[in-house]
């Protein structure tokens, strides 16, 4: 019996789900929940003892003649019970089998080639990689209405390598998506499109899962926990990154938030100038971590290849800079941003100081903050140590001693313009690490009295002089970004705790120094001249969160991303450039782009579109611009007909990754290509 036969793609639509179902298992080491082997073709084995992925057993699979692995119900089940299929598959020692996906129900079917799910296009040679397929992605489903049987189909009429599988799921978290190919012309869902899981259980609370495909066709999948009352693991409220997941060496690395308090990513947390002084109303922790507070989320945008989810939260501020002390709730909106063809979520926070009295506060802002296990330990006991650490301001510093510790060498003596900050391990290589939209002469970002160790290193003499604490390292207290700084005091630490930071009156101060110690706060190192910026009513930025493995060095390519965004130059002959956008995400006052074109709230090049056509130029004055997010706006109705690059047609979801947030009149759109020369020329036509 043979899948190979065309079908017509049909549009679906799921109906909002009430719930969640737990995950079902199919097989692992033996069938289970009453599935039976309906196999057919012969060349399949249930009892393969090696290789197994867990357990002692998996299914082999001999391909020949399109016979396939398949796995039989009594009981059917309906496409609102379970979202997805969830399995592992090792390609034995050839790799690079072509397989198919069947979706059965009392003989009719809808079927989807398997190898587009599967992390680098196909099974791998001795390698178990992971499979997770949305039920909804698989096209015709409306014409079965419930299935009983699920088929995993050899792909060829003559014979094919052994191939295994194991630990096969029916993952039961509700998909409460609406794919947005059903209303913008997308035509079927693509197989490689960002898919948006609805309220997935995690660490005890609820979330969304994003799943996309990165800048190499590799799956990542980010789990959001919700912040809208639930209690989770180590007492938080959620608003924050619970799990983490990218591939390295085609096996998935699992970056899970750690135990204990601090645990999650993502979260905000502010520190008042004057925390030890007696202008605090005793209600509350003065630097207490967001994720206690709760709030609301919001599933702003969720397109074919892009999605932008919301938190929202009125973070507590209890000390003021003068009395009475007085508490302060503080309006604060955190989007995420997830896009296929791009490795990092961006992370966009806009805080509201408007409903406080201008210089009542003088506080830092350190979102996003929190603790992840970057090496992808499974607990907090088998993490590596941190191997070094890193940031930018104006100059970049970094440690030289491995591991890390208060005695180790560093250097701080290389001009720097991106803001970043970075963790890394090396007996496992792995980092993670914040990278800024913007440069730091246009968002000012690092904090405290950095600019005493300028231009400096270890050899120049111990960065902390301060009686009682002399060490190499800058003291505790002068990292301009908050890391790992309190937890070398026994030495190396496996924390890898991470934050952003800026300096004392970025909330809350008409002016603040920019560089240097804040004026209320000690005033040691504020220099004469330093320049100074407003810390009120308003204020935003974002930074790409990013994990990977040290060795690529992520941070740095993100780094030198954004110095080329600098040297951009946009134009346009049909449609424009845009000149000007929203401050940041909860700030609708208008900001001037800097360059031109540059939408650095969403770190984007963003066009305005004339009928729903763009014909634009990309020069790149210097470097290589990799996988760029272009937002149209004034772009209405289906995805464009025509998209290209240099002359070139471009394939939609292959050369480029489109979405329409129709609700906006704007068609997002990533390019798969690197760009870099003078012309760059871009045409997009209905």
């Amino acid at each position: 019996m043979s899948l190979r036969t065309p079908f017509i793609a049909l549009v679906l639509a799921f109906a909002h789900a009430t719930g969640a179902k737990a995950d079902l298992v199919v097989y692992d080491d033996a069938l289970r929940n009453a599935f039976q082997d309906y196999s057919y073709g012969g060349g399949s084995d249930f009892a393969n003892p090696a290789p197994a992925h867990a357990g002692t057993r998996s299914i082999r699979l001999t391909g020949n003649a399109y016979n396939a692995v398949s796995f039989f119900h009594a009981g059917a089940f309906s496409f609102a019970q379970y979202a997805g299929l969830r399995f592992w598959v090792h390609g034995g020692s050839a790799g690079g089998q072509r397989l198919t996906l069947a979706l059965q129900n009392g003989g009719n079917l809808a079927s989807v080639a398997l190898n587009g799910y599967i992390a680098g296009g196909a099974p791998a040679a001795n390698t178990w990689r992971e499979v997770t397929v949305p039920i909804a992605t698989i096209p015709s489903l409306a014409a079965l209405g419930q299935f009983d049987r699920i088929d995993i189909q050899s792909d060829d009429a003559g014979a094919q390598p052994a191939v295994y599988f194991d630990d096969v799921v029916l993952t039961g978290a509700v998909v409460d998506r609406i794919f947005a190919d059903g209303f913008d012309g997308g035509g079927t869902p693509a197989a490689n499109g960002l898919v948006v899981d609805h309220d997935v259980p995690i660490d005890g609370l609820s979330g969304d899962r994003f799943t996309w495909r990165d800048s190499a066709n590799q799956p990542r999948v980010a789990v959001l926990a919700h912040n809208d009352g639930g209690t989770g693991t180590g007492g938080t409220h959620g608003g924050e990154l619970r799990e983490f997941r990218y591939q390295v060496g085609g096996a998935t690395r699992i970056v899970k938030a750690t135990d204990g308090s601090f645990g999650g990513f993502g979260y905000v947390v502010s520190h008042p100038a004057n925390e030890a002084n007696d202008h605090c109303t005793g209600e509350g922790d003065p630097s207490s971590l967001g994720h206690f507070t709760p709030g609301s989320f919001q599933r702003v945008f969720e397109g074919r290849h892009h999605a932008i989810f919301r938190f929202r939260q009125n973070y507590p501020r209890y000390c003021t800079r003068l009395l009475p002390p007085e508490r302060h709730d503080l309006p604060v909106t955190i989007d995420w941003v997830f896009s296929t063809g791009r490795d990092h979520p961006l992370w966009s926070v806009t805080w509201d100081l408007s409903g406080v009295p201008v210089d009542r506060l003088e506080d830092d802002a350190r979102g996003p903050y929190g603790q992840m296990r970057i090496d992808g330990a499974a607990s907090d006991g088998a993490r590596a140590q941190i191997a070094g650490v890193a940031w930018g301001d104006y100059y970049r510093f970094v440690s030289t001693s491995n591991p890390v510790t208060f005695g180790s060498g560093w250097s701080w003596n290389q001009p720097n313009a991106i803001p970043y900050v970075k963790l890394w391990t090396s007996t496992v290589d792995a980092t993670m690490g914040l990278v800024q939209t913007r440069t730091i002469r246009q968002q000012d970002a690092g904090g405290y009295w950095g600019q005493g160790l300028w231009g400096k290193t270890s050899a120049n003499g111990n960065g902390c002089d301060d009686p009682g604490s002399i060490y190499p390292m800058p003291c505790d207290y002068n990292w301009p970004f908050q890391s790992i700084n309190y937890e070398l005091y026994g030495g190396a630490t496996q924390n890898a705790r991470l934050a952003w930071g800026t300096n004392f009156g970025f909330l809350g101060q008409a002016q603040y120094r920019i560089r240097g110690n804040s004026a209320y706060g000690g005033g040691a190192l504020a220099l004469p001249g330093d320049p100074t910026a407003s810390g009120w009513p308003k204020k935003s930025y974002a930074t790409w969160i990013v994990l990977g493995t040290h060795g690529a060095d992520p941070v740095g390519a993100q780094v030198r991303d954004v110095e080329t965004i600098q040297n951009l130059a946009l134009t346009a002959t049909v449609g424009s450039v845009a000149m000007q956008g929203p401050s940041g995400v909860a700030d609708a006052n208008p900001a001037t782009y800097q360059p031109a074109g540059y939408d650095g709230v969403l770190g984007a090049l963003a066009f305005q579109a004339a009928a729903n056509r763009l014909d634009a130029n990309v020069a790149v004055g210097a470097g290589t611009l990799s996988h760029p997010l272009v937002i149209v706006r004034g772009y209405s109705g289906a995805l464009p007909a025509t998209v290209k690059l240099g002359g070139a047609m471009l394939v939609r979801d292959v050369d480029y990754f489109p979405s329409l947030r129709a609700g906006s009149s704007e068609l997002w759109l990533t390019l798969n290509r690197d760009l870099s020369g003078a012309s760059n020329r871009l045409e997009i036509a209905p």
